[in-house]
């Protein structure tokens, strides 16, 4: 018989080895790697433990063999420390669609639809269609974009397209949700029904949140574990706030940018260059 876990919200579930395998896969560690710790959390697994007790045991596992797939594990926690930072969650998704060749812009002004003015998160177009954009951030992971947040997606769509029909904005052919959380069984229901394009940090099993991160390499520098708060204050306030633009630094430049030591610039380049590097181990 499975061992019984309980869930974020207290439910007990038998616990699935599988999923822990997969959490560990999508930061590119190597299979031997992958079963290796896969072996060791499931070992430790005691009935009764938390989801998030075990996601912690697998970060430590992690740790203790490789700094880069470790801070890529951190993903989810990461983007919680966005808020703080003034690196809003609309630029790091945009950000995303642009590395897969969208051509994403956050718009300046609200737009009018034919009721009511909306404000739009993001607008991406690819392949000559328009696409609006909701990209909800949610302070924890374990919250969710309910019916109700999706069904107001949809009627702010609807009326942006009917305010486009008479000019008063551009035409949308397609509504999407971006989001850092997950969705209710019952706004996916709706969402799918509407052909609203939803993505959030583990669905759809193809292409979710967390893979289009990991297959542009766009992790944010809060993947570092010790990445202290005045530093990311610093980084922040320079517009630097993506692993790749750390590595776009001499450590000498940083050093002036952010008020570091040279040793500290320069390890901030080698661990940034070691999170998006494409070797596996």
């Amino acid at each position: 018989m499975a061992v019984q876990i309980l869930t974020s919200g207290g439910k007990k579930v038998p616990y699935e080895e599988a999923r822990v395998r997969k959490s560990i896969e999508r930061t590119g560690a190597s299979p031997e790697l992958v079963d290796e710790i896969t072996t060791r959390v499931s070992n430790g697994v005691k009935p009764g433990m938390s989801t998030n007790e075990i996601y912690a045991m697998v970060a430590e596992e992690l740790k203790k063999m490789s700094r880069r797939y470790s801070s890529r594990f951190n993903l989810r926690s990461a983007i919680l420390k966005f808020g703080p930072t003034g690196f809003t969650f609309e630029k790091y998704v945009a950000s995303i669609l642009g590395a897969h060749k969208f051509e994403a812009k956050i718009p300046e002004e609200e737009l009018q639809g034919s009721c009511v003015l909306h404000e739009v998160d993001v607008i991406a177009e690819k392949d000559g269609r328009r696409m609006f954009v909701e990209a909800k951030f949610r302070n924890d992971y374990n919250d969710h974009v309910t019916l109700k947040d999706t069904m107001a997606t949809w009627a702010r769509f609807l009326d942006l397209v009917d305010g486009a029909a008479v000019g008063l904005c551009p035409h949308f052919d397609e509504p999407w949700i971006i989001t850092n959380a997950r969705f209710s069984d019952r706004a996916k229901q709706f969402g799918v029904c509407k052909g609203i394009h939803m993505i959030g940090w583990s669905f759809p099993e193809v292409r979710s949140f967390a893979e289009l991160v990991d297959h542009t390499m766009l992790y944010p520098i809060t993947v570092l574990d010790d990445l202290q708060q005045s530093e990311l204050d610093a980084l922040a306030k320079e517009g630097i706030m993506l692993c790749k633009e750390v590595c776009e630094f001499e450590p000498e430049e940083l050093v002036g940018r952010i008020g570091v030591s040279f040793d500290r610039a320069r390890s901030l380049v080698e661990l940034c260059n070691d999170v998006i590097s494409n070797e596996r181990g």
